[in-house]
């Protein structure tokens, strides 16, 4: 927004710096960087591995896509177990914008080789939903908590899930 890119890993720094601050917390520096450390080594929820093989099995295309630097998001799907099912990783870092500037998702569709219309982005981010959908692209929004409400924009996902272990039954190539 304000044209002053820094990484994500630093942008997550930053937050927790300020969430420490603003809850008064008092976290030392070790702590900061325990949960630093933990944070990427995120396990992924159970339904994912079996439900990324059945649409491998179909015949989708599968890319790991975020606002990470793409060493980090290598390495959260390898420690999960799941970085088999993707054919690449595709950063904003290269970019120096995050998500939901028009400019990533297009990003993404250009080193993916397709077409617009035949990209799925999936997300439990209502933002990343929204930046899909205004880039052309359809996006399913994965909803794991009822008590989480979509971003007001006057923009709707094409498919709101509860699990991952739906998608595969919902959309076709």
């Amino acid at each position: 927004l304000m044209q002053r890119y820094r990484n994500f890993p630093v942008c997550t720094r930053q937050a927790l710096d300020y969430t420490d601050t603003l809850l008064q917390t008092g976290l030392d520096e070790s702590a900061k960087a325990a949960l630093m450390r933990v944070y990427r080594v995120l396990p992924a929820y159970d339904d994912v591995p079996a439900s990324l093989q059945a649409l491998a099995d179909a015949g989708f295309r599968l890319f790991g896509f975020s606002n990470g630097v793409e060493e980090e998001i290598v390495g959260l799907l390898e420690h999960a177990g799941i970085d088999q099912h993707f054919e690449a990783v595709v950063s904003v870092d290269s970019l120096q914008t995050f998500k939901p500037d028009p400019q990533v998702y297009h990003h993404f569709i250009e080193v993916a080789d397709t077409a617009t219309e035949n990209c799925w982005l999936v997300s439990s981010n209502g933002f990343d939903v929204i930046g899909a959908i205004s880039a052309g692209m359809k996006a399913a929004w994965l909803r794991r908590s009822q008590n989480v409400v979509f971003d007001p924009w006057g923009v709707e996902p094409t498919l709101v899930m509860q699990g991952l272990d739906e998608l595969p039954q919902k959309i076709t190539l």
